[in-house]
């Protein structure tokens, strides 16, 4: 169960044996269901999660109520409103499932918690979180550097089989198209 979250850690930091037994004590296993809403725009995230099975997606709601995904997060990743659950604010967006997800569920109370109790877990924050601002520069950077066929080329050699996964619609919002004009980028590459 908690197998596939030691190797992720173990990317930032090494837990000994009495931490992971430790954090392990406040980590929930949980199945949700696809096209489950884990934080809805304007909730406080009350949670963050490591994805053992599945697809996430968060997205936000433009002024014309069209959904445009942000990023979508797979097995192996940490994935959360981040915004809302370390600043403990209205979220800006929403989490979903895109498939059937198992996940391990950390808790913002015992997240605080683990700050006390194993010091190392400030570390894994720290460096998870400068991952993910170092991604989300990178994403935005394609946006604005990249033609929409090379960053879906792009996409399909950093997470081969992935794009697959993701509907159509959702997948041709996050590269910043229309979903007409990835069917036409997909129709090329064949």
């Amino acid at each position: 169960m908690f197998d596939h979250f030691w190797k992720f850690t173990n990317q930032f930091v090494h837990f000994s044996a009495k931490e992971k037994e430790q954090i392990g004590a406040h980590l929930i296993l949980r199945d949700v269901p696809k096209q489950h809403i884990l934080v809805d725009f304007g909730d406080i995230s009350r949670e963050v999660y490591f994805i053992n099975k599945g697809l996430l997606r968060f997205y936000y709601i433009s002024d014309d109520g069209r959904e445009i995904t942000g990023f979508v997060f797979h097995e192996g990743m940490m994935a959360g409103s981040h915004e809302s659950f370390f600043g403990q604010q209205p979220s800006m967006q929403v989490l979903e499932t895109i498939e059937a997800a198992e996940l391990l569920v950390l808790p913002h109370d015992a997240l605080e918690r683990l700050y006390q109790e194993v010091p190392k877990m400030n570390v894994f924050v720290r460096k998870l979180l400068e991952q993910r601002m170092s991604h989300a520069q990178k994403v935005v950077a394609s946006l604005i550097m990249q033609k929409p066929a090379d960053r879906y080329q792009e996409y399909q050699r950093l997470h081969p089989g992935l794009a697959g996964r993701i509907p159509q619609h959702m997948l041709a919002t996050f590269m910043g198209i229309t979903p007409v004009s990835l069917s036409r980028i997909r129709a090329r590459k064949k």
